[in-house]
């Protein structure tokens, strides 16, 4: 027993030792950017570890650290770093931070898949730490075009423990944007539900009421639509759907005003003449800017 004992000291000294000469060699060679090269299993690391996992996750976590500074990263290649966090957070699966830094850089670097991955695993492994789903749930909307999936995810961010006020927004933004306002209603519904303080509760149902008005529309709009592929122009006043046959009825307004067709040809209500936007093209979009409010708001107390 004494003897596997040192045998597995030996081995992960020679590896660690290994790894650091590497590093060293790499860098003093100013044509040869800092890589990696080769990612033990995260098996193989636990067994080397002796029962310290999370030592054997901190060395590596200095290693993708190292990995993703170097300045000349781009030329280098990225297709260690999904490796390096993924053996991170399998001997370590509470390292939030591995999760929320490589899903973002991984994105940003084009591997939008492993991103996803490692931004999912960290959901599951800490479902209380919001700022995990809610990435995701960016990659949904702005590198896959998802917003349905994106509605999905930004729901499992919303109901974490601590997730501020804007994320219930954007749930409701998603969902509408991917034409599933009653999804979003039937998430508010609950959210109200769950909700007990009067200033959450009023914020609650003035999300529910607009979520209720874009379901309330959304058949309008599409009307609208085909009547503009008819005709070029128009219509004039949403009784005109009626006539042409576009839709039965115009239904009640839930915010109690009455319909009209805005000048941007969308339908809208006198009561309350906001809606949510439509869904955007992801290219003409900023992720560098949404990424920094997402910083700053896992930052925030």
């Amino acid at each position: 027993m004494r003897s596997i004992r040192s045998l597995q000291i030996t081995a992960f000294v020679t590896f660690a030792t290994g790894s650091i000469l590497a590093a060293s060699c790499l860098e003093s060679g100013p044509a040869k950017p800092y890589d990696v090269g080769f990612v033990p299993s995260s098996r193989t690391l636990r067994w080397l570890s002796l029962g310290h996992p999370t030592l054997a996750a901190n060395f590596l976590w200095l290693r993708a650290v190292q990995y993703i500074g170097e300045e000349r990263a781009d030329e280098r290649g990225w297709d260690k770093l999904h490796p390096l966090v993924d053996a991170v957070t399998d001997l370590d699966p509470k390292h939030g931070y591995a999760y929320q830094v490589a899903g973002i850089v991984l994105g940003s670097k084009g591997f939008t898949e492993e991103s996803s991955a490692i931004l999912e695993k960290g959901t599951r492994n800490l479902p209380e730490r919001y700022i995990l789903p809610y990435l995701r749930a960016f990659n949904a909307f702005y590198y896959d075009d998802d917003w349905v999936a994106a509605g999905r995810f930004a729901e499992i961010s919303a109901r974490a423990p601590g997730a501020p006020t804007h994320v219930r927004q954007n749930v409701l933004a998603y969902y509408v944007k991917g034409r599933r306002a009653d999804a979003a209603v039937a998430f508010l519904e609950q959210t109200l539900a769950d909700t007990e303080d009067p200033e959450s509760r009023k914020a609650v149902e003035s999300q529910l009421r607009q979520a209720r008005l874009e379901q309330a529309v959304r058949r309008l709009d599409e009307a609208v639509d085909t009547w503009r592929g008819h005709y070029f122009a128009g219509p004039l006043a949403p009784w005109q759907l009626v006539t042409e046959g576009l839709v039965a009825s115009i239904p009640d307004d839930p915010t109690g005003g009455e319909f009209y067709i805005g000048e941007d040809g969308r339908i809208r209500s006198s009561a309350n003449p906001y809606r949510v936007g439509r869904a955007e093209r992801a290219r003409d979009m900023n992720p560098e800017a949404w990424m920094k409010k997402a910083q700053r708001q896992e930052q925030r107390p």
